[in-house]
């Protein structure tokens, strides 16, 4: 009588899945079903069958080790990002500040400019912009990147005349999300108050926003001064004072 050895029944690793090789019982065989790769075990002898199709197994198939989609998601372009989660899904983020750029007005100008539109020009003092660096057309000023970036709008002015009363000053930050009509963002207010004596009189504004520019093809932003008075003895914008800086903080 033949002796059987128990210790040598087992299952028989078949490699990766063929469609025209004829598989027994507990064969064993590793297969690819959209993306996702498991190991199954025939049970029902079986040819051209797939062990499973979407995610279901076969009649004649049944799942020994069954797997995932990946939950990282694909590397490629993400050189010095982090991973994050919003608590159901992975994707990549951007470490530390990515975007710096600050501009500034050339030339000093009186009155109202609406928006400012000529003479910018980007302030390299001490060093350049981060990033891509904003890009501007006619004072349209267009992002690198999508994000959320906190815009800051500063100005000295001076009011050069006496013998007038109370004097308002005003600069604004003005948005558009439809590349066309622009609302204000932020505002910063300066006023003079019975400026009777003759001489030079100081004040400065400042405001600040934070803007989640969504389509950088859409979302701008553009600068403006506004004054009580708008003629030749009304308010001087000193350079190089007015200026204008964006940091982005976060993608959106």
């Amino acid at each position: 009588m033949a002796t059987i050895d128990l210790g040598k029944i087992k299952q028989v690793f078949r490699g990766t899945y063929d469609n025209s090789t004829a598989y027994v019982p507990d064969d064993l065989v590793v297969f690819t079903d959209t993306g996702i790769t498991s190991t199954y075990i025939c049970t029902t002898a079986s040819t051209g069958n797939n062990p499973s199709s979407g995610g279901t197994a076969h009649a004649n198939w049944a799942y020994i080790a069954k797997g995932v989609t990946d939950p990282i998601p694909s590397q490629s372009g993400q050189s010095g990002k982090f991973l994050t989660t919003n608590g159901s899904a992975l994707s990549f983020g951007s470490a530390g500040i990515t975007q710096v750029d600050k501009w500034y007005v050339t030339s000093q100008y009186t009155g109202n400019a609406d928006p400012i539109s000529t003479n910018l020009a980007r302030f390299t003092t001490g060093g350049s912009y981060i990033g891509g660096g904003m890009s501007q057309s006619s004072g349209n000023f267009t992002f690198p990147a999508t994000g959320f970036y906190k815009i800051d709008f500063s100005g000295v002015n001076t009011r050069i005349e006496a013998g007038r009363q109370s004097r308002y000053q005003i600069i604004e930050i003005l948005k558009t999300t439809n590349n066309s009509s622009y609302s204000v963002l932020a505002q910063g207010h300066s006023s003079y108050y019975d400026n009777y004596s003759a001489g030079y009189r100081y004040m400065g504004n400042y405001c600040s926003a934070i803007f989640d520019v969504t389509d950088t093809s859409t979302h701008k932003v553009r600068f403006r001064t506004q004054v009580e008075d708008n003629d030749s003895q009304g308010v001087r914008w000193d350079i190089p004072y007015l200026q204008m800086t964006f940091f982005k903080l976060a993608d959106t």
